[in-house]
This record gives structure tokens, C-alpha cells and sequence, in this order.
């Protein structure tokens, strides 16, 4: 099935929550669907979720207005290595250039072999970053 005939995609807005739900691992947090900055896509074959990308649009001080930040990607395993990961991250390309962000930016980990071969197939260019991190639960 690599064309993904049977595959459609759908960005998610108000009135999905029980998509976002349905996509969860750990508790939800279906108000990110009432900000106009957050963009989750859904691949579904039928009505069964096959994979998902959430993007959020990150206003700027200087330079571009807006860059967008690839945040979360997932394809069910049964779906791998379909291009469906792949077709998400064009699809969420074309809906940022639709609402004029011109660049976006994704994290992963040296070791996911898997997600750093998907971002270079789809043209992305690694640019190596030292990531800080900061528990604000602490005293």
C-alpha cells in the first residue's frame, strides 16, 4: 500500500477532541484544537487513525513573523514504512505555506534512525543543536 490509495488526511479544529483522544498514550489535552496556531493532522484509513503530526506555529521576535515547530509525529505501526509519515510532513508543509510560515524546525534524538531518515527524505537539513532542558516543578 505504499500510495496510500486508502489513506486521506484531515486537519484537526474545534469539535475533534475525541480524535485527539482516541490518538492519546497518556492524558489528553484536547484545548490545543480551540488555538488557531496548533496544527494537527490526521492521516485516517476509513475511520481508523493511521498516523498524525502536530505542528505549532511560533510567532518571532525578529527576522520571519512566524516559524513553524514540528512537535509530535506518529504513524501506527501497522502503517510504517507506507509513506504516510512522509505524505503528513508535505501536507503539513503545504498549510504552512498556505498561512505564509516560511520555515519550521523539528527535534529528535541522534539515535532515531528512523524519524532522521524521514526528515531527510522529505528535505530537511540537519543542523546539530544543544538542546537545554528545565524542570520548573521543583523548589
Amino acid at each position: 500500500m505504499r500510495d496510500n490509495d486508502r489513506v486521506e488526511t484531515r486537519l484537526l479544529g474545534p469539535g475533534d477532541e475525541a480524535i485527539v483522544v482516541q490518538l492519546a498514550t497518556r492524558e489528553p489535552h484536547t484545548a490545543l484544537l480551540q488555538d488557531p496556531r496548533t496544527m494537527f493532522l490526521v492521516a485516517f484509513d476509513g475511520e481508523a487513525p493511521a498516523g498524525f503530526v502536530l505542528a505549532y506555529a511560533l510567532p518571532r521576535r525578529h527576522g520571519l513573523n512566524v516559524t513553524l515547530c514540528v512537535y509530535e509525529i506518529e504513524v501506527d505501526e501497522q502503517y510504517r514504512r507506507q509513506g504516510i509519515g512522509a505524505r503528513l510532513l508535505r501536507e503539513l508543509s503545504a498549510i504552512a505555506r498556505e498561512r505564509g510560515i516560511e520555515e519550521g524546525f523539528v527535534l529528535t534524538d541522534d539515535d532515531n534512525a528512523a524519524a532522521m531518515r524521514l526528515y531527510e527524505s522529505v528535505g530537511g537539513v540537519r543542523n546539530d543543536v544543544v538542546e537545554w532542558d528545565f524542570d520548573y516543578t521543583g523548589a
